[in-house]
């Protein structure tokens, strides 16, 4: 009896289609290709066909850019690295018309950045303290990350960051949007009390950029043909790196206010054990080079979150103060640890707790996202301040007024908003200031809470045109507003 030999179903129909491809006009050939490659599984196949299409001098150009591509996929697919970069370098040299293939193709070439998975939690917040070599505290530093969907309907992580000097009220604040799975920045805005406003949109071939800086406007494109990450989304970058002892490679980013594109040298020195206000971790210590002048060193943590722990840069340091998470929609509480007070913000404010005093008083700074005013709210026991509770609180409010003026360069309070009310049971007092900060009109919104036991004072200063925007979105802080 003899023995009959089967051939699969699909094998056969895959041998069939490579058979007759070279009868077939190129555009079926690359069909059936695809479908070799994709559907079957049959990567052989599939580099035959695709090759015999790029032997065909009738395939138009796009056609054939893609063959090429497909066929170096195939090939990085079978592991093949040294046949994928020919195939590559192949599509690159030969097709640079294809401008999107030809990106993609830089993109996909061994030797690329391999971005892994995702490791925070949607919503995460790391808090870090912000200080001088010294251990004087500065400020702060926030990063936070969550998943939404963009103007034009595509799921992204937004990144933002939040760099808060309480010493001076300065904020730098950026946000990064980019695609899940490739980590590509879509769009970012950086905002800088001194370099201005810069917005970017990324597309794979060039980013195109915005806004409105202190000396003159920005409107232009830059081009570039390699991947490239936003600077802003940095951290989050090397988060989703393999990082282990002894990992080196050189970060592609782009500086977006300064529209220059930086190759950033990256590697893992050794593991540390590193003890910050968060608690004890075992880290990754990684150095960075930037521009061959400034080494920047963070310290992530060696566990599956990849929190940023620690962080030396240009004679700043921070220190991971906690980790915690929001939720969407919902506003962020603080509640007051010595005095008992609480209040709540909109959803993408940051509320930074300034100094560890353990005295009766609580200094916190309310940043919002627009970095439209400094927001600083003192408050203390009644032991702690010179109130006359048996006088009406305006009073107390306007003896403050002439502190403000001897202080700040013509302080005039507009006579028209001074406004007495009561906050969650609470006598409120509130008015509106102009006064002027190195020539330059500024507006301060100033409200005191008078409770059992605390004086509460909440500062809020802008620029001029800037006060009517901000002023509501206090309000409504305010209005949340509940003391001892």
């Amino acid at each position: 009896m003899k023995t009959r030999t089967y051939m699969p179903v699909f094998m056969a129909a895959v041998m069939m289609l490579a058979t007759s491809a070279l009868a077939e006009p190129a555009s079926e050939m690359l069909e059936k290709a695809i479908f070799a490659e994709e559907t079957v599984g049959d990567l052989d196949a599939a580099i035959g066909i695709y090759k015999q299409i790029l032997s065909d001098a009738e395939a138009n150009r796009a056609l054939a850019a893609r063959a090429q591509f497909r066929l170096a996929s195939c090939y990085l697919k079978k592991g093949q690295d040294t046949e994928a970069t020919e195939a590559f370098e192949k599509l690159i040299e030969n097709y640079p018309d294809q401008v999107e293939l030809v990106a993609q193709a830089r993109q996909e070439m061994p030797g690329r950045l391999v971005v892994g998975a995702v490791p925070w939690d949607d919503g995460e917040v790391m808090r870090m303290m912000m200080k001088l070599a010294t251990g004087m505290e500065l400020g702060t530093w926030a990063w936070t990350a969550d998943r939404v969907v963009t103007d034009d309907g595509k799921d992204a992580w937004r990144m933002q960051t939040y760099r808060y000097i309480a010493l001076n009220g300065t904020q730098v604040i950026s946000v990064v949007q980019a695609d899940p799975e490739t980590f590509r920045p879509l769009t970012s805005r950086f905002d800088h009390p001194l370099l201005g406003e810069t917005l970017a949109a990324y597309t794979p071939t060039e980013v195109h950029l915005s806004g409105t800086g202190r000396d003159e406007n920005t409107d232009n494109a830059v081009e570039f043909d390699e991947l490239m990450f936003d600077n802003e989304q940095a951290v989050y970058l090397i988060r989703r790196l393999p990082l282990e002892v002894g990992y080196k490679t050189t970060l592609p980013v782009f500086v977006t206010f300064t529209g220059k594109r930086l190759e950033v040298p990256l590697e893992v020195l050794e593991k540390q054990t590193v003890t910050v206000p968060a608690g004890e971790f075992e880290c990754y210590k990684v150095d960075l080079v930037v521009e061959s002048v400034m080494h920047q060193t963070m310290w992530f943590s060696a566990d599956a979150n990849r929190y940023l722990v620690k962080i030396n840069a240009g004679g700043l340091n921070g220190e991971l103060v906690s980790v915690t998470e929001k939720m969407q929609g919902e506003p962020v509480e603080y509640h007051d640890r010595r005095l008992g007070f609480t209040l709540s913000a909109p959803e993408d404010w940051y509320i930074y707790e300034f100094g560890e005093d353990k005295s009766e008083a609580t200094k916190i700074h309310l940043i919002d996202p627009d970095a439209a005013a400094m927001s600083v709210m003192n408050a203390a026991s009644l032991e702690l301040t010179e109130i006359d509770v048996d006088k009406p609180l305006r009073e107390y409010a306007q003896d403050r007024v002439s502190i403000a003026q001897k202080r700040q360069e013509g302080y005039t309070v507009r006579p028209d908003s001074w406004v007495e009310r009561s906050i969650n049971g609470r006598s409120a007092v509130s008015y509106v200031a102009d006064y002027l900060e190195r020539g330059q009109v500024m507006v301060e919104y100033r409200t005191y809470v008078l409770g059992e036991a605390t004086l509460s004072r909440l500062r809020v200063f802008s620029e001029a045109d800037r006060h009517d925007e901000i002023k509501p979105k206090i309000d409504q802080i305010l209005s949340t507003f509940k003391a001892k």
